[in-house]
């Protein structure tokens, strides 16, 4: 028998203090030896050893058949391969309820590859490919401030690697995605963003049915056009130079309009176009001291690339309400521009809403508008023959058509006023409301979500345009996300 103080203690991670020596010693095989734990000669130990080797060789074998990862929109899927130790990888990769590992999941991996493959198609190593892109739509959905921050999480954390496809001790130095930007340019990215729009339009969430709209409409895209203020990354403390202009450390910077917002407004500006659905289609950035009303790129940005999506409606605020852009729109792009009015006044023999008056001042009624000639149709429908008012005779009175005087407003004379949409028809009143899409919009980007703003770490027009652009991308497959998996077509309207 063993004294009674005679024990023996055990490792501190066995989670054991001490147990009495037995009498025999049994032998383990050898085959378990390639496990590197030290084997006692104890028979507890024995068992634990038994059980931790057979945990340990199931639970790899169980993760590597289980654990899949969609590389197209099809069925084709790739296995995670989970390192050995990576428990916390593991469970995270099998929570069925992980958001984030789900929206991985959905990505097309085919919106990434074709324009990866192009940019990096010289010589020398292929690098990380998709891998980069998916590191770069992490750095969105975790709202890491910068590159650097970005590589620091990846080494870190296990499942980040796996979701963004990068090997087990394998992950890119910060100034890898400085070669990135280098490589794709503001170009390329626009390019992956392209595939996943075409994504949600082969889905049909460009034009969902609206049920508040009119049903006799133009066919085609609703948009909303606006612009938001992104402060500069650089010191706001410039050089004013003998011509006025002023000079900061990041020359593609400028003074823009004040705003509640910011004591100095220094920096550049995001000019946007999204569907009403708050599908982001493209975005141009710009100093801060550029004109909302110079918005003919944007458009012809959108002609370049979406050409085979057309657009109906156009919605815009009061800060686009110019001649000119009411001209341009519907004469160079043939989209009927719905822009918020700003105080107009009439000539004589028009209402304040411009509808013109007959003979008598009475209101004429909108026939209908006739695009191809370019006018619109009113007609009398012999009011005055109704009104309780005494008027003199009309001859219009005694005319076999119903609709008596016929008069034309034409939109040669001016679009703002006379067409080719006025704010007293249906599909203005209708379509008006939806201009504050966009302002939501970029208050899930810029505030509530991604933080746009506060994320921005970049200097020049092209980094920060790249930067819009990643948060247009991680924006699109959050809708693609949520329609696929909830059937939610539109963060922004109910449907």
């Amino acid at each position: 028998m063993l004294s009674e103080g005679e024990y023996y203690k055990l490792p501190p991670f066995w989670g054991l203090k001490q147990y009495q020596k037995p009498h025999f010693r049994p032998k383990l095989p050898p085959l378990f030896g390639c496990f590197g734990l030290v084997l006692f000669d104890k028979l507890i130990l024995h068992i634990f050893c038994y059980i931790q080797g057979l945990s340990l060789v199931l639970l790899t074998f169980w993760a590597i058949f289980n654990i899949e990862h969609p590389l197209s929109s099809g069925d084709i899927m790739v296995e995670y391969q989970l390192p050995l130790f990576f428990i916390s990888a593991y469970l995270d990769l099998t929570d069925k309820d992980n958001e984030l590992v789900r929206y991985f999941k959905s990505i097309n991996i085919e919106n990434i590859r074709p324009v990866m493959k192009t940019a990096y198609s010289g010589p020398g190593p292929t690098g990380y490919e998709t891998s980069l892109i998916l590191s770069r739509i992490l750095k969105v959905k975790q709202v890491f401030i910068s590159d650097r921050v970005l590589t620091k999480r990846l080494r870190e954390n296990a499942t980040y690697r796996i979701l963004c496809g990068f090997t087990l001790n394998k992950t890119p130095a910060h100034t890898t995605y400085h070669t990135l930007r280098r490589k794709l340019k503001a170009e390329g990215f626009a390019q992956i963003h392209e595939k996943f729009v075409r994504e949600a339009s082969n889905l049909g969430l460009l034009t969902p049915e609206i049920p508040r709209l009119p049903k006799r409409m133009r066919k085609g895209v609703i948009l909303v056009g606006d612009s938001t203020p992104i402060r500069a990354y650089c010191s706001s403390k410039g050089e004013r130079l003998p011509d006025g202009t002023w000079l900061f450390t990041d020359p593609s910077v400028a003074f823009g309009k004040p705003h509640h917002r910011d004591k100095y407004p220094v920096g550049h500006k995001a000019h946007s176009l999204i569907t009403v659905t708050g599908i982001p289609m493209v975005s141009i950035v710009s100093p801060r001291n550029k004109s909302d009303k110079d918005f003919f790129p944007l458009l012809e940005v959108y002609q370049q690339r979406f050409a085979d999506i057309p657009v109906a409606y156009l919605v815009l605020d009061r800060g686009y309400d110019g001649e000119e852009i009411h001209r341009g729109v519907y004469e160079r792009y043939g989209i009927i521009p719905v822009i918020i009015r700003k105080k107009m006044t009439y000539p004589k023999g028009f209402k304040k809403d411009g509808t013109p008056l007959c003979r008598y001042g009475l209101p004429m009624t909108k026939i209908g508008i006739d695009y191809r000639r370019k006018r619109t149709k009113y007609a009398c429908r012999k009011k005055c023959q109704r009104a309780k008012q005494y008027f003199l005779p009309c001859h219009y009175l005694d005319s076999e058509n119903d609709n008596g005087l016929i008069a034309y407003t034409r939109f040669k004379d001016s679009y703002r006023k006379y067409g080719p949409i006025i704010p007293g028809t249906v599909i203005y009143k209708k379509l008006r409301p939806l201009g504050t899409a966009i302002e939501r919009n970029y208050g899930l980007v810029k505030e509530n979500r991604y933080r746009m703003e506060y994320t921005n770490t970049y200097m020049g027009i092209e980094n920060v345009t790249i930067h819009v652009i990643e948060h247009d991308m991680v924006l699109t497959q959050h809708i693609l996300f949520d329609y696929r998996q909830r059937g939610k077509i539109s963060p922004l309207i109910k449907l």
